[in-house]
């Protein structure tokens, strides 16, 4: 079997990307498991949900083409498909983070069970956690976009900060701000290379989907927005995982800058029987 992967691990640009790319393939068969069992169903919600209200914005943008205006009604639907799209990320992200501490716990038979026994602790948390980060975000979005953008990068490290250091809300957010710090930009450049990437995958279920939306638009059918949606969001949540893997390689990357995270580790189990932790060492099997 090949070795595991060292998790905490100082990184430059593109040794993430290339992490990114071997633990997929490694794990390429119990992720994607993973990732259907647990993050496809709660998609499939999500998908309908998404093409109710998306459903109901084509009416707003026919409605305010046609009188010129718009209702508190109108801005309502497109608050709630906003906050959709943050929830939507939510099963996907919790996933890639349960499995990553399983696989930092040296597990090699990790299991969807195994998965959804380590992330179902975590699901009303990250709700909240999500919830008040769409606020933030949505409030730096209105002054001038940009600080919304970097909040929104800054907090990309929430799920992990949430799951492996089991922090409240404040702390939460102090804590990735903390590790954010002088890697910002990294960490901006990684998610929109891995952004691009994956949004080249993703072109293989968006076909199908803009497919229906030209039907849709001829036809009107409700019906087909959602089948459309749900199509692209569960294929959607396979293919953003590139990016929350990548993700999960630069929080690795900036607790071991930040912390020194591997040397306290390795002081701390000195004198304690060796184990299969894939943050001290590679092991071969």
């Amino acid at each position: 079997m090949k070795p595991l992967i060292i998790l905490v691990q100082e990184r430059d640009f593109g040794q993430k990307i290339n992490a990114t790319f071997d633990f997929i393939i490694q794990n390429f068969k119990p992720l994607v498991l993973s990732l259907l069992y647990i993050s496809s169903p709660l998609s499939l919600v999500g998908g309908f949900f998404m093409g109710s209200y998306q459903s109901g914005i084509l009416k707003i943008q026919k409605g305010v083409w046609e009188s010129g205006s718009s209702s508190f009604d109108d801005i309502y639907k497109i608050l709630g498909t906003f906050f959709l799209l943050i929830l939507a990320n939510i099963p996907s992200s919790l996933v890639i983070g349960a499995y990553f501490l399983e696989y930092e716990e040296g597990n090699r038979n990790i299991t969807p069970e195994a998965v959804w026994n380590r992330l179902k602790g975590y699901i009303g948390k990250a709700l909240v956690f999500n919830l008040v980060m769409g606020i933030i975000i949505f409030i730096g979005i209105l002054f001038f976009i940009i600080p919304g953008v970097y909040i929104g990068v800054a907090l990309s490290l929430m799920t992990m900060v949430l799951m492996r250091e089991n922090l409240d809300l404040g702390d939460t957010f102090r804590r990735c701000f903390y590790l954010i710090t002088d890697q910002w930009w990294s960490t901006f450049g990684l998610l929109i290379i891995m952004g691009i990437v994956s949004s080249i995958i993703a072109s293989v279920f968006l076909i199908p989907a803009l497919i229906l939306t030209m039907i849709i638009a001829a036809i009107n059918s409700d019906v087909l927005t959602t089948i459309s949606d749900i199509f692209s969001t569960v294929g959607g949540s396979l293919v953003r995982s590139l990016v929350l893997i990548a993700i999960v390689f630069q929080y690795y990357n900036l607790i071991e800058r930040r912390d020194g995270a591997s040397i306290i580790n390795a002081i701390d189990n000195i004198g304690k029987a060796k184990t299969a932790r894939s943050d001290l060492r590679e092991e071969e099997f």
